[in-house]
């Protein structure tokens, strides 16, 4: 038992790695491509932030821990499941890097935790995940790009006297403070999906009575843990997928990047504190992006990338489900 816990941490920590080195650079992006920061000091100013924000909160670890697959049985079968999950979502996650994809790691776990539960047996709350997952997950994309389109609109016509230097001097100067509040929520949002998983694995292990796990507080190793995972992964983030969103996709001047930046930043807010609902940073702050250049006459964005974008957008939670369940079957067919 104590092995498959092992195993089940290990894992978690892999994929909050995963996910540090393929989304991190995405909250740096904008700033970098807007030259509001130099790549050294962003990248240096996300790994502070996201493992601060890794730190903080807990509201939407009790949702992904308690509301969504209910975990039930033997200690065996539960830290089995948590272990194919997060096998899947790395997998995932590190296949859609390689094609230099926008992937959403929120969207890789439940996928993973979804299929694994169902080839396990436990019961999924479909009403739970639809209003608590999959409805936040579909809908924050929408708000971030009418979000950052209406902000642009009504930018550009309050500074439309200004003079392009000052105006960009200043857009540089909001967006390297943006880059650092887009760095802290993304450590809120993603290392408590994480952190919360580990925990039900820990409970798993200690308990004897199986009638029903619930987490209701995480540790403090467990958050430090997850936090370093994601830091780490962070400093070696690569920039393949910020070169398909903030270059290739579109054409961002220092204005559209602040702008972009400042709507997916309120949106993750909102949901990480107020609503506590997971979304994705990735897919915010991709159609924030995209909202920034349909507004007006000036932006530029090129279908053959947003197109598979989307794509992966919509397939990523059936496909990683798909491969939990996959390699879920293969482990109860030669090992169970």
């Amino acid at each position: 038992m104590e092995l498959l816990l092992a195993g089940v941490i290990i894992a978690a920590v892999i994929f909050a790695g995963s996910n540090g080195f393929h989304d991190a650079a995405l909250t740096i992006g904008n700033a970098v491509v807007g030259r509001a920061l130099k790549p050294g000091w962003a990248l240096s100013l996300a790994v502070v932030f996201n493992f601060i924000g890794a730190l903080l909160g807990e509201g939407i670890a009790l949702v992904v821990a308690n509301q969504i697959v209910l975990f039930t049985g033997s200690d065996s079968l539960i830290l089995t499941c948590l272990l194919i999950a997060f096998v899947a979502a790395t997998i995932w996650s590190l296949f859609t890097y390689f094609l230099a994809l926008p992937v959403s790691s929120t969207h890789c776990l439940i996928g993973g935790l979804l299929g694994a539960g169902v080839v396990f047996g436990f019961s999924v709350n479909g009403a739970e995940a639809m209003n608590s997952v999959v409805w936040p997950l579909l809908l924050s994309p929408i708000l971030g790009f009418a979000l950052a389109w209406a902000l642009t609109l009504l930018v550009s016509k309050l500074l439309a006297s200004t003079p392009p230097k000052p105006m960009f001097r200043g857009a540089r100067m909001v967006d390297s403070v943006l880059t650092a509040s887009l760095s802290l929520v993304h450590g809120v949002q993603d290392a408590q999906k994480v952190a919360a998983l580990v925990m039900v694995a820990i409970l798993a292990a200690d308990s004897t009575a199986q009638d029903g796990l619930s987490v209701f507080d995480i540790s403090w190793p467990v958050r430090i843990l997850i936090a370093a995972a994601l830091a780490v992964g962070t400093g070696l983030s690569g920039w393949r997928v910020v070169r398909t969103l903030s270059v290739r996709m579109v054409r961002l001047d220092p204005l559209k990047s602040a702008v972009a930046d400042g709507a997916a930043s309120v949106l993750m807010y909102i949901a990480a504190l107020v609503m506590r609902v997971p979304v994705s940073l990735t897919f915010v702050l991709g159609s924030s992006i995209l909202g920034t250049q349909y507004a007006g006459r000036k932006g530029h964005a090129r279908a053959r990338y947003f197109v598979p974008m989307f794509g992966v957008w919509l397939l990523t939670i059936p496909a990683a489900a798909l491969l939990a369940v996959v390699i879920g079957g293969i482990v109860r067919v030669t090992v169970m």
